[in-house]
């Protein structure tokens, strides 16, 4: 029956994925008119001038608004763009990287500190997003809901997914990727867990968690705390969870995994408070 129904959400998802491609068709002119803008500004070498920053800022925004026009979302730049720093940068910048945040009213993140970014490397004259990684969130949580319901008993556990606080370098994903295409793109998967299981149970799951991660190679960078009923209800954690202070957990597993690696590269279980 789940199977059924799985086969049954794939072909939806696919006929959606085809009717997105022919909406970007619509749209495309769009976007070649916004890259024609960023050719005409971004041509730094080449050029009498350098744009001024409000002038950049209006280039990266339409390039933006054209690229991911199909999903009729609005997307606002968050204050001024800005030149970024390296950690170990003192005095001057050597990442060549202008970097503009956005807003999404369709697709808000989900805690403070993730954000849209628009990238522009103005030495190598390239840009990069990290747009996609919001529009295909839920998709994603649900390919990894299916690896861990073989895990865990379904409804005991809460499972959340961190957009990273940057592009990927060398990955700048069409705004028609689908979801099986962004987990193969994308090196690692931010996920959080929260679960009501007894911890003598860690080994084992770790082990089963391992196996599934090797079959469907989706990179991970994640932490599992596991907590019994009492502590679970006692402290009204349903929803709350990713506000307390992992410490204050009485086991929780920090772990990384790296497509076609054979065993964790992090791997760590931790004592709280």
């Amino acid at each position: 029956m789940q199977q059924d129904m799985r086969e049954q959400t794939e072909a939806s998802r696919e006929k959606a994925a085809e009717k997105k491609r022919h909406l970007w068709l619509r749209y495309l002119p769009k976007v070649i008119l916004g890259l024609g803008v960023l050719a005409v500004y971004f041509s730094w070498h080449d050029y009498h001038r350098k744009p001024s920053q409000k002038e950049l800022d209006i280039a990266l925004t339409r390039y933006m608004r054209g690229k991911y026009a199909i999903y009729g979302d609005t997307l606002t730049p968050k204050g001024e763009g800005s030149v970024t720093y390296l950690a170990s940068d003192i005095f001057y910048s050597t990442s060549n990287t202008y970097e503009l945040a956005f807003t999404s009213e369709k697709f808000p993140k989900k805690e403070e500190k993730e954000e849209i970014v628009l990238d522009y490397d103005y030495e190598k004259n390239t840009l990069r997003d990290n747009y996609m990684s919001f529009v295909l969130r839920n998709q994603a949580e649900e390919k990894f809901r299916e690896i861990f319901d073989r895990i865990y008993e379904p409804g005991t556990y809460e499972l959340v997914m961190k957009v990273e606080a940057a592009p990927w370098r060398k990955l700048n994903p069409t705004a028609v990727e689908t979801i099986s295409q962004h987990l193969e793109h994308i090196p690692l998967s931010d996920i959080s867990i929260c679960v009501v299981r007894n911890s003598e149970m860690i080994e084992g799951d770790v082990r089963e968690l391992l196996r599934m991660l090797k079959i469907e190679q989706y990179g991970v960078d994640g932490i599992i705390y596991y907590m019994d009923e009492e502590e679970y209800r006692n402290r009204n954690l349903k929803g709350n969870w990713m506000d307390e202070d992992p410490y204050s957990y009485k086991k929780y597993i920090i772990f990384a995994w790296e497509k076609n690696k054979s065993d964790f590269s992090i791997y760590t279980l931790r004592e709280g408070k």
